[in-house]
């Protein structure tokens, strides 16, 4: 479209799942940087091996705080590190408990993702957090990455001119974003492209256009 350039990610799953630890350095936990009685990614993802779906808080959860299993809890668990254990430069504001969100990055190593806590569903846009997302987001104009909140209502595409809200995405769904002409000089764009419109253009051999 008017020659656009797309960024386009592809959603495997249909709710939130743990991810693996991701690729962004640095690699190992920061020194003096525990979970302690924070739980909130046993919270906003699946848990596929307790049959927990996101938003529910996992039953293994202790009420005053840390994982009840804990050193046998699943692989998925072990595995996930949040933004704020893996980097040293973000202080205790950015604990998931305390800021109402966690943070990580997409396998695709540069869209940030806001997993948002749904029982503080708008503490994501206090000025401290949503000031220094919007400065994260400054990568979508340049196609250097993107800003995801998946919060519950919905999922928002941050950018430095707007936050470009859809209604959640399915399992399979693309999410195309770009910058494309208006009458206004250059804008941002996001779209779901869903999984069965892909599906029919791999069969009918009509390719997208952009």
């Amino acid at each position: 479209m008017f020659g656009q350039k797309v960024q386009a990610i592809m959603f495997p799953h249909a709710t939130r799942k743990a991810p693996a630890s991701d690729s962004a350095t640095p690699q190992k936990r920061a020194d003096l940087k525990v979970c302690g009685d924070c739980n909130l990614c046993c919270k906003v993802y699946d848990i596929p091996d307790f049959e927990k779906k996101a938003g529910q808080t996992c039953h293994h959860v202790r009420a005053e705080g840390g994982c009840g299993v804990w050193g046998l809890h699943p692989q998925i668990c072990q595995d996930f590190k949040c933004l704020w254990l893996k980097h040293d430069d973000m202080n205790a504001l950015w604990r998931p408990d305390v800021c109402g969100f966690v943070l990580r990055v997409e396998p695709n190593g540069t869209t940030l993702a806001v997993d948002v806590d749904p029982d503080r569903p708008h503490d994501w846009r206090r000025a401290h957090y949503y000031d220094q997302i919007k400065i994260w987001s400054e990568v979508m104009p340049k196609n250097e990455g993107l800003v995801l909140v998946y919060a519950p209502e919905g999922l928002y595409v941050i950018t430095p001119m707007e936050d470009l809200f859809l209604k959640a995405p399915k399992r399979g769904d693309i999410l195309e974003t770009g910058m494309e002409p208006s009458l206004f000089g250059m804008r941002p764009f996001a779209r779901v492209v869903p999984a069965r419109e892909r599906r029919k253009e791999r069969t009918d051999g009509v390719p997208r256009r952009a």
